[in-house]
């Protein structure tokens, strides 16, 4: 099973202390989907994406990122738009790299915060990280028990993210060439969910592996 870790070290063994999921997958694939169904079961959602909404709140940020790729990724507002930073940082390795370094280190900050309140918490059962590159970063190494690989066709992630964030048609391959290949993922995975289908049959999986994880521990 995958290691554990605190801001300071390793988590301490299992013991009381909640399970830690982490959820890894392809682009668009669903994860998000798929921490609300382990929400549902009692589970402590910690989502990167919401912490990278805060940091690029921050007036330091925009300008590291305004001079890393122009005043195009600011909108009519002033505020970064992530669309349009999206696609701008995605257009080679080397901008994807200055993007993290850029982001990275504030949304680990801030979830890592989280997570120790979350560990401290008698009444959590579990935490849930849904963290964009949690493997790629190595932000998050050893900071998990388990982690679930959330499995998805191209062809079903490239529709969802065309329909629900409204990116051209080619933008989840184009992202994805800058990940850890998915085969990797899936290998490194104790756990996989199949998002195919209805949010039903994902909540089916989540609960399977709540009662391997965490009803039958006790």
């Amino acid at each position: 099973m995958s290691g554990t870790s605190s801001t300071s070290g390793r988590l301490p063994p299992l013991g009381n202390r909640p399970v830690v999921f982490a959820l890894v997958g392809g682009v668009a694939s669903g994860k998000s989907a798929v921490a609300k169904a382990f929400e549902k079961l009692g589970a402590r959602v910690i989502d990167a994406d919401a912490a990278g909404h805060e940091v690029l709140k921050d007036a330091g940020v925009k300008k590291e990122l305004v001079d890393a790729f122009g005043d195009d990724v600011l909108d009519k507002d002033g505020e970064v738009s992530r669309k349009r930073l999206g696609a701008l940082a995605f257009e080679g390795p080397t901008r994807v790299m200055r993007l993290n370094t850029i982001t990275h280190p504030r949304i680990k900050e801030r979830t890592t915060k989280k997570i120790d309140e979350a560990m401290k918490d008698g009444k959590t059962k579990a935490v849930v990280l849904d963290v964009s590159l949690l493997l790629e970063s190595k932000n998050y190494s050893g900071k998990y028990d388990v982690l679930v690989f959330v499995d998805c066709s191209e062809a079903t992630r490239e529709e969802r993210a065309i329909f629900t964030r409204g990116w051209a048609r080619g933008e989840v391959a184009r992202r994805q060439k800058h990940q850890l290949a998915l085969d990797e993922k899936r290998k490194l995975a104790q756990e996989i969910i199949d998002n195919n289908g209805t949010l039903d049959d994902v909540q089916r999986q989540v609960n399977d592996i709540w009662k391997r994880h965490v009803e039958l521990r006790k």
